[in-house]
């Protein structure tokens, strides 16, 4: 699969390391969808560098201490692929930056990871 039909999902893509991936991502032709916890501005200002780099992105609110919030997460995820990169089901690469104080297990649907 060519990089440009791939899509990572970065945790904490708003700023530093996460950041610093999203981009990277999305230089080398891989759309991204970055998360941000409380920073939306930071995010956005990172979609933006990204579209500008003619690159597809768009950022989702994810407070990774709340497992009760990824259900929502995950419907907004579906949402995203749908609206942002006219696929359905399909994320390539997750990345989670995340604090290592943090025990975090997500399971994501199958029908969302490539196979």
């Amino acid at each position: 699969m060519e990089n440009k039909n791939k899509i990572a999902t970065v945790t904490g893509g708003s700023r530093g390391l996460g950041k610093d991936m999203a981009l990277k991502l999305a230089e080398k032709g891989i759309g991204v969808i970055l998360t941000y916890n409380n920073k939306a501005d930071d995010a956005n200002e990172v979609v933006k560098q990204i579209q500008q780099s003619g690159q597809k992105a768009a950022t989702l609110q994810l407070n990774t201490g709340d497992i009760k919030s990824f259900g929502a997460f995950i419907e907004n995820l579906k949402g995203i692929l749908s609206e942002t990169f006219g696929t359905d089901h399909r994320i390539s690469l997750l990345i989670m930056r995340v604090s290592a104080t943090i025990h975090l297990s997500i399971k994501l649907p199958k029908k969302l990871l490539m196979t």
